[in-house]
């Protein structure tokens, strides 16, 4: 045998010297966990809260005067510039209380001349492409003296969902409720182009 190696009793006997002290640190190591008391473990409950966004295909929306779809007929462009907000369980966790709220802003067009805006949007509750709720909302957006721009959010929306697995699968998305002539003229003029 060469020097470099172990003689088979001698190696168990190494290997052996060592587990008194791995069999005093597996000791050790369990004292906390297997603690003998009378505290009950009470499970985490899961909250299964869905994502919340804007719907890009109708984050923005063109309006003009009836009739007319040239520059000097545009009333206003908007945009939905997000959303923001919380998902909170019910006192039982059986729900999924979602609050939040949409941020808007516009453009006064040519033909606005300052006036007020008012826009339709929706509130939808998906899954798997499929709408579940849809609810219709506006908002309308006020042009100080001489601005070019003004900005509003929404009011505190509130969707109550089942906190269950199919839940998790949720999306809430925001968009401008478009007329079929809007969403024409997004498809060809998409925002920032």
């Amino acid at each position: 045998m060469t020097s470099g190696q172990n003689s088979g009793k001698g190696a168990i006997m190494k290997h052996l010297s060592a587990l008194p002290a791995l069999a005093a640190l597996l000791a050790l190591s369990a004292c906390g966990f297997f603690k003998a008391n009378t505290d009950t473990i009470v499970p985490v409950a899961v909250l299964n809260c869905p994502h919340v966004e804007v719907l890009q295909q109708a984050n923005t929306v063109t309006a003009f005067e009836p009739g007319r779809s040239d520059v000097a007929a545009q009333l206003t462009t908007a945009q939905i510039t997000g959303v923001a907000g919380s998902c909170q369980p019910s006192d039982d966790h059986t729900t999924a209380k979602v609050t939040f709220k949409a941020g808007f802003t516009a453009t006064n067009g040519p033909a606005n001349h300052g006036q007020p805006v008012t826009l339709p949007y929706f509130v939808a509750v998906t899954s798997d492409n499929r709408i579940i709720a849809k609810a219709l909302h506006s908002i309308t957006l006020k042009f100080g003296d001489n601005a070019n721009t003004a900005n509003a959010d929404s009011p505190t929306l509130t969707i109550d969902v089942p906190n269950d697995d199919a839940s998790a699968t949720y999306e809430v998305l925001v968009g401008f409720q478009m007329t079929q002539a809007q969403l024409d003229y997004a498809a060809a003029h998409p925002a920032g182009n």
